[in-house]
């Protein structure tokens, strides 16, 4: 008779794990076993050392104090093959495929067992990959080039590889980040079935809703330390997430205020490249005042292009852009953005931000000139005149927002680069936001910061719509977008494919749109 909830053996565990970088503590005396067949989760704000104790642990980095067993028996991984041969596999966010190879190149490099001639048996390594592929019902072509590729097969590609190699404990870093529900559905899926066959599985993510639905376990992190540890049956969203942050997270409520005027509408609007098919293809949207219009789509199906037509960063082959009656399609991105378009990019330290410059010098960004003319945001006078900066009304200015936008900082006069992520985020919102756009354009604005500034970001853009401003929102997080928008349109190669209501909005619904099949279900 089998004891429920028993615990199981430990593979491996680590004992006081300490790591320095300079003066910056990464991880503080940190104690934890993966079990034999569990769903393990960890969590933590960003910086809070899950992504180094990982690294420790699959050997990519050497600890100052501590050491790690296997089953009990002390030993040091000098690099990520010793973590391979102990049995570990990592898919980490960014994939490490290369893409000129094919799906079966990929799973053998550095893996192929050459006989003593030098010779490798192919037939032999592709028969055993084929299995592999049909005992978890993955649809790969073993002789297909990675490139070639989408996404969610990319990733399938890399936990093939991991099994091909014999690993018994899988840690996988944020993996859902890219991937439909739908495909979320089949990699947990995937992940319960290694469970259940005595493999262990390590969860690394920001979702705490996926770590509720799939995890057994949970850890939760905090400036370098373990703080905190869980049966993920014992606990909920609201603990994890104070437990992550050190304090209670304010909770967002969406109250839509869309008012009949038309801000800007795209008519038509595409974006080609070279004799290609156009990356953007005929998009027709209007956003009105006070309404926040949510972009969902698999990474590469035009929302870049969308984003940068609206900006002037390409210029649109056909349609027109209009904004508040006029047709901007000729006007600059400087131009826009003095004629009241805002816009948060994705990329904010090559894009949003200049890292060597200080909290002041990027909240003026922009606005460093004096007022031009037709300007209609606010703030651009102050600053200068007769071409020298008035430093006073500078730094008043900005610790005035520092202060307002809850920027974690000494001093205004501190430079953006030594900022932490989820802060660097803050002084673009700051930035954008005080100017008070009439149209707002949002990639990604909660990525790669941690749960407490993801609250604060999305009570700002939820302020700014209440205002009567527009806003496009373009995130890969359906969560964001279902949690923020009033509408949201679904790209598929280059096309807006349909969009959805509030009322509407469902994950499988959207998700098979994101995918081309509208028709799929769960």
């Amino acid at each position: 008779m089998q004891i429920e909830n028993q615990v199981q053996p430990a593979v491996c565990r680590l004992n006081g794990i300490s790591k320095s970088f300079g003066d910056i503590q990464a991880l503080c005396d940190v104690t934890f076993e993966v079990r034999k067949g569990e769903f393990l989760a960890i969590v933590g704000e960003n910086g809070a050392g899950k992504s180094t104790a990982m690294g420790v642990l699959f050997g990519l980095l050497e600890p100052d104090a501590g050491h790690i067993t296997f089953a009990g028996e002390r030993r040091k991984l000098k690099s990520a093959r010793d973590a391979i041969d102990a049995g570990f596999g990592m898919v980490h966010q960014h994939f490490k495929l290369y893409p000129d190879l094919t799906v079966l190149e990929n799973v053998l490099v550095g893996y192929e067992g050459a006989n003593g001639f030098g010779l490798v048996p192919f037939q032999e390594r592709r028969k055993a990959v084929a299995s592999l592929i049909r005992e978890f019902e993955f649809t790969l072509d073993l002789d297909r080039k990675i490139s070639d590729m989408p996404v969610d097969a990319r990733q399938q590609v890399e936990i093939v590889k991991m099994l091909f190699r014999g690993a018994s404990v899988v840690i996988l870093d944020e993996p859902t980040a890219v991937l439909t529900p739908q495909e979320c559905v089949t990699l947990y899926a995937m992940l319960k079935r290694l469970c259940a066959q005595g493999k262990s599985v390590v969860l690394i993510t920001h979702k705490l809703g996926e770590v509720m639905d799939h995890s057994e376990r949970v850890l939760v992190m905090r400036h370098g330390a373990l703080v905190a540890e869980r049966k993920t049956s014992q606990t909920d969203q609201g603990e994890l997430a104070e437990l992550m942050v050190g304090r209670q997270i304010e909770t967002v409520e969406k109250i839509s205020r869309i008012q009949p005027q038309v801000v800007a509408s795209l008519q038509g609007v595409s974006v080609q490249s070279g004799s290609d098919k156009p990356r953007l293809d005929g998009v027709s949207i209007e956003l009105r005042a006070g309404e926040i219009f949510g972009v969902a789509g698999v990474t590469g199906n035009g929302q870049k292009e969308l984003v940068n037509a609206v900006m002037g960063l390409e210029k649109n082959s056909a349609g027109q852009i209009i904004f508040q009656g006029r047709d901007i399609g000729g006007l600059t991105v400087a131009e826009r953005r003095q004629i009241g378009i805002g816009y948060m990019a994705e990329d904010r330290m090559t894009i949003g931000l200049a890292a060597r410059g200080t909290i002041a010098e990027n909240l003026i960004a922009g606005r460093e000139g004096p007022s031009p003319k037709g300007a209609v945001r606010e703030g651009h006078s102050g600053f200068s005149s007769y071409g020298f900066l008035h430093w006073r009304q500078i730094r008043d200015h900005a610790q005035r927002l520092v202060k307002n936008y809850d920027i974690r900082t000494p001093s205004a006069m501190q430079r953006v680069g030594n900022l932490s992520g989820g802060n660097q985020q803050k002084v673009v919102v700051a930035r954008e936001l005080s100017a008070a756009p009439k149209l707002l354009v949002v990639e990604n604005p909660c990525w790669g910061v941690d749960v407490g500034a993801i609250s604060f970001i999305h009570r700002q853009i939820l302020q700014l719509a209440e205002t009567g401003a527009a806003i496009l929102l373009i995130s890969n997080d359906l969560e964001e977008l279902f949690e923020l928008s009033d509408r949201v349109g679904v790209m598929f190669e280059g096309r807006m494919n349909r969009v959805f209501d509030r009322s509407e909005l469902d994950a499988f619904a959207v998700g098979a749109t994101m995918s081309g099949d509208e028709e799929q279900r769960p």
